[in-house]
């Protein structure tokens, strides 16, 4: 189902991995014993957002005439939004610990990727927007490359080295703790590539290879368990794997036009608020719930259905008037602007004698 252009099934997906992920954070730790219990499949939502960015990316890039495209229209989806979300986290960084923030901590998280410079990410929900970028970087390359035609096969051999890379790793331990360190990406790699492969499954044609190719890479995912990210931390590897198995069947009935169930007002619009909500609910809405419920003395869950409202609010408002207004600015000027470049060399050809 589409409506100007979007997937609305994608949207509601991004709806419910970013309130799984919220939950999650809101139900785990301190916060289990209060409530009585915990949402710890939640921390599996970041692996469908990876999937959708698989799925998502892929389409996109194939609507690009050069690099620079990629590069300015990706830069006005994230960036601002990012930015006005790290403002936010940092003003209540200074309310809540303003001894724990330093001046170059805050510079180096205007980067997206301050653990280049190790530094700590200011809220750590961050760190997979850094896997994220890598990804981009990976299929610009391919682009770039040519060889959006073999993305497939490219993507088949770069999973098997990626599978090796980490069975392998005890041969170059501390090479390997690097890069799994600074290079997130080859920690998550298997959901981008089965992402990719759901965009061929429903825009090229239908073939038993995609499907073949899906479950391989579904199988390293599971292999990927204890390998890096998360969910390690908070499921058990069968629960893990279940729970991504689902995410593929999920996928699965997008591609066939059985997801339409969906698609509804409530998770379209958390799905449009999803990117400022995933950015802005995890250090500020914990501070909030402690206020509300350790300062105020305000029932747990009274303080979570506060701090949820204040923060969907927040979110809702980053979204129209940053993220939205920001998007059009930017893309607008990118296009005036090759507009002109078009038109300037015209003019100097029709002044020649």
């Amino acid at each position: 189902m589409t409506q100007k252009n979007r997937l609305l099934e994608l949207d509601a997906l991004r709806g419910i991995a970013a309130v799984s992920v919220m939950i999650f954070h809101y139900s785990i730790n301190e916060n289990a014993g209060k409530l009585g219990w915990e949402f710890r499949y939640g921390v599996t939502g970041v692996d469908l957002f990876f999937m959708i960015s698989g799925f998502v990316i892929t389409l996109s890039i194939q609507k690009i005439k050069k690099w620079q495209d990629f590069a300015v229209f990706r830069f006005a989806r994230l960036y601002p939004t990012f930015w006005a979300c790290v403002l936010i986290t940092t003003l209540a960084i200074l309310f809540y610990e303003p001894a724990s923030l330093s001046v170059s901590q805050f510079l180096a998280n205007l980067t997206m990727f301050p653990v280049y410079f190790g530094i700590e990410n200011i809220d750590q929900v961050y760190w997979t927007l850094l896997v994220e970028m890598v990804f981009y970087l990976w299929i610009l390359a391919v682009w770039l490359a040519g060889g959006m035609r073999h993305i497939v096969t490219i993507g088949f051999l770069f999973l098997v080295g990626v599978v090796f890379f980490h069975a392998l790793g005890h041969h170059y331990p501390t090479v390997y703790h690097f890069l799994t360190l600074k290079v997130q990406f080859l920690n998550h790699f298997p959901l981008f590539y089965t992402g990719i492969l759901f965009y061929q499954l429903k825009f090229r044609s239908f073939s038993w290879r995609y499907l073949a190719l899906i479950c391989v890479g579904m199988v390293a995912a599971f292999y990927l368990h204890d390998k890096g990210g998360r969910s390690m931390y908070h499921t058990s590897v069968i629960e893990h794997d279940l729970l991504i198995a689902f995410y593929h069947l999920l996928f699965l009935m997008f591609v066939f036009g059985k997801l339409s169930f969906l698609v509804n007002p409530t998770l379209l619009f958390l799905g449009k608020i999803s990117y400022s909500l995933y950015l802005l609910h995890q250090y500020v809405g914990l501070h909030l719930i402690a206020t509300f419920n350790e300062t105020l003395g305000l029932n747990i869950y009274v303080a979570e259905f506060l701090t949820v409202g204040i923060i969907v609010l927040l979110s809702y408002l980053v979204t129209v008037f940053v993220e939205d207004p920001a998007i059009s600015r930017i893309k607008n000027w990118y296009r005036a602007r090759e507009h002109r470049q078009v038109e300037e060399p015209d003019a100097a050809r029709t002044a020649l004698p």
